[in-house]
């Protein structure tokens, strides 16, 4: 693909990225953090990813995140609505339930916005699909490092990573084999993401260990 290829609206990044401040900031709070523990996981989890396609897979000069004074600016105002109105939000029963939700809106976000950078920068297929679930699930996976907690990418759980692989390939397929164009995709893979990871929250549908490995991971048995 040319270095030229057209970028989606910086709204998908920037929304993304706000809402990933916001659960960040709230596990920060959640865990009594102070207002600059809360400050870092909220720019941990919302530029961990982007961070991470930048400086891993593309290396095109700095990374986004310090090219532009927006992306800093929505981490402060999504960790400032954390700090003044969060209080609310910690009467919420559902609290994980409603950060997973938050998640999910912006998980379909960053996979098309990793994707789409991947493709200008003239990646092959499979590594504009890496880049996406890179920029999707890394920020979540660092914030989980920051909170001493395994990484939810890493165990059964509720269609997290697999909903963001089905954004992806969606993604790719429309963009490759249709005439649509790539802002409209980018719309329906955000839909399609939030909706399995939604419905996989609601009725709990997960994904599921090995069984021929159940004897290790039932007794925790080292590696």
């Amino acid at each position: 693909m040319p270095s030229e290829m057209f970028l989606l609206p910086p709204f998908f990044d920037f929304g993304a990225t706000f809402l990933w401040t916001v659960s960040g900031a709230l596990l920060g709070a959640r865990r009594g953090y102070d207002i600059i523990g809360i400050l870092i996981l909220a720019l941990v989890s919302s530029t961990g990813g982007g961070l991470l396609r930048d400086g891993l897979f593309l290396q095109q000069g700095p990374p986004v995140l310090v090219r532009s004074p927006v992306y800093l600016g929505i981490v402060l105002l999504g960790t400032l609505v954390v700090v003044l109105f969060g209080h609310r939000v910690q009467r919420i029963k559902a609290f994980e339930p409603l950060v997973g939700l938050v998640d999910a809106l912006g998980l379909g976000a960053y996979a098309v916005v990793g994707m789409n950078r991947a493709e200008a920068a003239g990646l092959s297929l499979l590594g504009v699909a890496l880049v996406g679930m890179v920029n999707a699930v890394g920020g979540g996976l660092l914030r989980s490092v920051l909170l001493a907690r395994e990484p939810r990418l890493f165990r059964p759980g509720t269609l997290e990573a697999a909903a963001a692989l089905i954004g992806c390939g969606l993604f790719l397929a429309v963009t490759r084999l249709t005439d649509v164009a790539q802002t409209s995709a980018a719309w329906l893979t955000i839909v399609v993401v939030f909706i399995i990871r939604a419905l996989a929250v609601r009725y709990k549908v997960s994904t599921k260990a090995l069984r021929d490995f159940e004897a290790d991971w039932q007794e925790d048995r080292p590696i």
